[in-house]
């Protein structure tokens, strides 16, 4: 399993600072970003399917569909959020 992948294969970098924040909020500090490249750093050993799925979804969010069948509610709201650009109301949600 691959834990750093260069920002050239993520999809929609230009969102990547959202997706990381939102995941950080659910798993705090499982994903690094470094120099040239983001990084899984699971807090959980093994990772737990959440965690796994967290990652996934943020270095390739068109798999939210997919992903939704095999995450927990929480995370499951954070995709539904970005894939109808509502991340301003989850981000109000999640704060409360």
């Amino acid at each position: 399993m691959n834990t750093e992948v260069p920002f050239e294969e993520v999809e929609n970098f230009d969102d990547i600072d959202t997706r990381v924040s939102a995941v950080g909020c659910l798993f705090p500090n499982i994903i690094g970003v470094n120099e040239n490249t983001i990084e899984w750093c699971p807090n959980n050993e093994p990772p737990s399917t959440d965690e796994y799925s967290a990652w996934l979804w943020v270095i390739k969010p068109s798999l939210g569909t997919e992903i939704l069948e095999k995450c927990d509610d929480e995370l499951s709201k954070l995709i539904r959020a970005y894939d109808s650009d509502s991340m301003e109301s989850w981000f109000e949600y999640i704060s409360t």
